[in-house]
């Protein structure tokens, strides 16, 4: 379960978010949907406990995964080792095969395309078989075809009781992923 309870966040001078308070519970899923600007990716660092809130307060049941917007990667390390560092069980082996061909598995990381790399963080993080998904513009570098991909993906998660956070600005069908829609405009 995510709980987020009059919560207020700044970013210097400028207040971005005003005593927002929402929940989901296993299972759910949220969409956080804004202008660029409005804190969507502010608000994922909060939750993700990379940046202090003005107050209110985050409370968090169970494992948290995370994937935040551009993250840069640059080790000199292939896609399976990236993957091998979640060093979970492959519970999700079968949805990670979804997101990953295995021509890119010997591949170094600093090789990928932006929309390949997205997908191997993705992974990283469905390996990791968090209770809670919090995703960072997830779709940003995805073609109509993997977009699709990813969708049944985290509706197979969803149906697994995991709860899944979305923070999205792309135009997308997500109304039969998503349980809650926060908008932040």
């Amino acid at each position: 379960m995510l709980k987020v309870e009059k919560l207020n966040i700044s970013r210097g001078n400028k207040r971005l978010i005003t005593d927002l308070s929402f929940s989901i519970s296993p299972g759910e899923s949220l969409l956080i949907t804004g202008q660029n600007g409005s804190g969507k990716s502010t608000l994922a660092s909060v939750i993700a406990n990379d940046y202090r809130a003005d107050s209110g307060e985050v409370l968090i049941e169970g494992k948290l995964g995370v994937l935040l917007q551009n993250i840069e990667i640059d080790f000199p390390i292939t896609v399976s080792e990236f993957l091998d560092l979640a060093d979970e069980s492959n519970r999700n082996q079968e949805l990670i095969d979804r997101l990953i061909s295995p021509d890119l598995l010997p591949k170094k990381i600093t090789q990928l395309s932006v929309g390949q790399l997205q997908r191997v963080e993705i992974a990283q993080v469905i390996k990791q078989d968090p209770d809670i998904y919090l995703l960072d513009e997830p779709f940003s570098a995805q073609d109509k075809e993997n977009s699709e991909i990813l969708i049944e993906i985290f509706k197979t998660l969803k149906s697994k009781g995991k709860s899944i956070v979305l923070i999205n600005h792309i135009k997308l069908d997500l109304n039969e992923l998503v349980d809650q829609v926060l908008d932040l405009s």
